[in-house]
């Protein structure tokens, strides 16, 4: 079936023939443990679970951060099928380049980081459940005193092996409270 392969190191999106079989995307991993993103409609987007701890290159999918190499497959169901995208619509979607502030943060990050890990906030009468790249997020488009406080605290967390996910959720508690005034 017809695949898209995106590769962050050399900044390409290539056309690729998948079997759909499991053993395939270990093989092109180079990993038992493939995560699937819901990033685009009617699609599978498959990549390493352990590409951060290895130091594979970030980049954005759309909104959704992920590292390596990534898979892009059509969806029907539970079933892998042709990518219905065109390539020159999914070489948009693709940001290889991430700013700065993201740079910083994943550099703080020990390589175990779980990127899955989801925070309840509490905003009025609403609850909502976010994601340590909904946080990082909100804080790229702080101002640069927020963001440099941000990463001071980050770093003072992980220096001292204090529980970062903690830190986040009381940064993304603080973000939802500054977007209700």
């Amino acid at each position: 079936m017809k695949a898209y392969l995106i590769e962050p190191e050399t900044q390409t999106v290539s056309v690729q023939d998948f079997d759909g079989q499991p053993h395939s995307l270990y093989t092109l991993f180079g990993s038992l443990l493939v995560d699937t993103h819901e990033v685009l409609k009617r699609h599978n987007v498959y990549s390493a679970a352990e590409a951060f701890e290895r130091g594979e290159k970030g980049f954005f999918l759309g909104e959704k951060l992920l590292f390596g190499k990534t898979l892009v497959t059509g969806r029907e169901g539970f079933e892998d099928i042709d990518a219905a995208i065109l390539p020159e619509e999914l070489e948009t979607l693709v940001m290889y380049d991430l700013p700065a502030f993201y740079e910083k943060v994943l550099a703080l990050l020990p390589k175990d980081f779980s990127f899955s890990e989801r925070y309840m906030l509490q905003a009025g009468d609403m609850q909502e459940a976010v994601n340590p790249e909904w946080v990082f997020y909100v804080f790229n488009m702080a101002d640069e005193a927020t963001k440099n406080y941000f990463l001071n605290h980050l770093e003072e967390t992980v220096v001292r092996k204090n529980d970062i996910h903690a830190y986040l959720k009381k940064m993304g508690e603080i973000a939802v409270k500054s977007m209700g005034q």
